[in-house]
């Protein structure tokens, strides 16, 4: 994924590119140098576990808040570069990085949005979901999340069951009932259809959805670029025409790739959707 951080990354960068799975440079640099709040509250969200804010004396300036991580419950600490043995050992870290005076203190969810989220809606401040609600592009609660366990796992911890991502439908796989001790009795709601109470069961068709939703995905960046398509060539050929006609179609075809792209955004939307709350079953 290719991000792109207005106002740039502690470090200077504007742009980033991601690999899914992979934790290097610019991985570091944008969890560590940009949204590591994001990525420390994903891991608290998953976990429970406590979050940890650094603070760094600039003789100009005082105090200021600079980057948040976990800690685990046998005293380390973790964020994108990793596991540290402990509150001291991450505080030694910076002190070494930057040769100022290092704060390092467990962090209430108040005093996060307090001094290191000045800019963040303070509304969202009781919501344990706030880190999927902050942004626009609806890509990046599933980005967040997709690291957050990536980093739990490099580490050695083990990701929560209810916080893994949901396996993939085996199309050709025959469907085996669930044994009865894990699948309560289902019911038949109005219209038919027998509701699944297996949270596997719901995973798995809350995966296929999000496959199919792919697809939809697919097709409406190919109708949004076949639209561009058109418009070019009759603006190439007739957009300096001042005939009625002309001039409607290359406005309807203008509107026709604004409502694609909003389609693509609610699309997305609802993908990122599903995923959040398949990870929260």
């Amino acid at each position: 994924m290719e991000l792109h951080i207005p106002g740039g990354t502690s470090a200077g960068s504007e742009t980033l590119t991601l690999t899914s799975g992979q934790i290097g440079p610019q991985e570091e640099e944008f969890f560590g140098q940009s949204h590591c709040h994001w990525l420390a509250a994903a891991m608290s969200c998953m976990t429970g576990w406590e979050l940890v804010g650094v603070k760094l004396y600039y003789p100009d300036q005082g105090w200021t808040a600079v980057h948040t991580a976990v800690a685990t419950p046998d005293g380390a600490v973790l964020d994108i570069y990793g596991r540290h043995d402990s509150l001291d050992a991450f505080a030694e870290r910076y002190r070494r990085l930057t040769g100022l005076e290092v704060e390092v203190r467990r962090l209430p969810r108040e005093d996060l949005f307090h001094d290191h989220l000045t800019s963040t809606d303070p509304s969202l401040i009781d919501d344990p979901l706030w880190w999927t609600r902050t942004d626009p592009d609806r890509r990046m609660p599933a980005l967040y999340q997709h690291y957050a366990r990536l980093v739990l796992t490099k580490a050695g911890y083990e990701v929560p069951e209810h916080c893994r991502p949901a396996p993939k439908p085996d199309a050709n796989e025959k469907h085996t009932p669930a044994p009865s001790g894990t699948t309560a009795t289902t019911t038949t709601p109005a219209g038919g259809t027998p509701a699944m109470s297996s949270i596997e069961e719901i995973r798995a068709v809350l995966a296929g959805s999000n496959e199919q939703a792919e697809g939809v995905l697919g097709a409406l960046t190919q109708a949004s670029q076949a639209a561009a398509e058109i418009q070019g060539r009759l603006d190439s050929v007739a957009g300096g025409s001042s005939q009625a006609p002309v001039q409607e179609a290359l406005g309807l075809y203008a509107e026709l790739r604004d409502t694609v792209d909003r389609l693509v955004g609610m699309v997305t939307a609802a993908r990122t959707a599903v995923e959040t709350y398949a990870a929260s079953l």
